[in-house]
């Protein structure tokens, strides 16, 4: 595995697989990686011929009461782990270059973005499409690897690579767990013990959920509610959003349908979590 810092040496790195006509797969990572973000690159590796990964922790998708300052940064851990899982190339950009002074670019896809996480985190997405606009542009990959349980910030991409016309396929790797369901996150390691016991509960609650869903799926509005109860019942903070929505649009439904996701954002102290299940 080769590192590199700069956008002229992964542009060099690239140049000569490009040539030869392999396909590149990309993993966008912020660090402080975990088995969710090695599944990203095990994926890439299965499927293409030169995995990039890169280490980039995006100041753009911060807001400013936000943990950008704390968020784990660990690049010696994360480069030994990105070479375990064989990728080719580990980028860790800087972000005077990736954003220099006087950078004013936005590119986002409002509706998407403001729904369900981007209603308490209203500049959170922006922040994701921008720097990922401009690094697929840098990278021209044959398809970016992406991780389910980041499930909106999945939907967005799609829009942002359809819109533009990129022609990169998105592809998607289910969530990885823990044995007891909770799924990996970088921000998990912000959970006090106690804090971790009770964090299980989100996946269970969900998986219960959705089987509720599944058989009465006349029933949406009622079980939601009961899902909300169940979830501050188990030991959670705040119920920040618990809704069944449609897969590629984001919108809250009323129906159960093979194409639905059951989302949730909760809080446990002052750790957010996310999660969803497949209908």
């Amino acid at each position: 595995m080769i590192v590199v810092r700069s956008v002229a040496e992964v542009r060099q790195a690239l140049a000569e697989p490009r040539g030869r006509g392999e396909s590149i797969g990309y993993v966008p990572t912020m660090g402080a990686l975990h088995d969710g973000h090695l599944a990203l690159v095990r994926a890439a590796r299965a499927r293409d011929g030169v995995v990039v990964a890169s280490v980039f922790v995006n100041p753009l998708q911060f807001g400013p009461d936000e943990d950008f300052d704390s968020y784990p940064r660990d690049e010696d851990r994360d480069l030994a782990l990105c070479e375990k899982a064989e990728a080719d190339i580990a980028w860790l950009p800087a972000a005077d270059e990736l954003f220099p002074p006087g950078f004013g670019l936005t590119v986002a896809v409002p509706r998407l973005s403001s729904l369900l996480c981007g209603v308490g985190r209203p500049t959170h997405f922006a922040g994701v499409t921008t720097e990922m606009s401009k690094i697929l542009l840098l990278l021209a990959p044959t398809a970016v690897y992406l991780g389910e349980k980041d499930f909106q910030q999945l939907v967005v991409m799609r829009a942002v690579i359809r819109d533009l016309g990129l022609p990169i396929e998105v592809r998607s790797v289910p969530t990885v767990r823990e044995p007891d369901g909770l799924a990996l996150s970088s921000r998990n390691a912000y959970l006090s013990t106690a804090e971790r016991r009770t964090a299980a509960s989100l996946f269970r609650i969900l998986t219960e959920l959705t089987e509720k869903l599944r058989a009465e799926p006349g029933s949406v509005a009622e079980m939601l509610g009961e899902g909300r109860r169940a979830l501050i019942e188990a030991g959670m903070d705040r119920v920040e959003y618990l809704e069944l929505v449609d897969g590629e649009t984001l919108d809250p439904v009323r129906g159960v349908t093979k194409s639905n996701r059951l989302v949730a954002a909760v809080w446990l102290g002052s750790t957010r979590l996310i999660d969803n299940t497949e209908i």
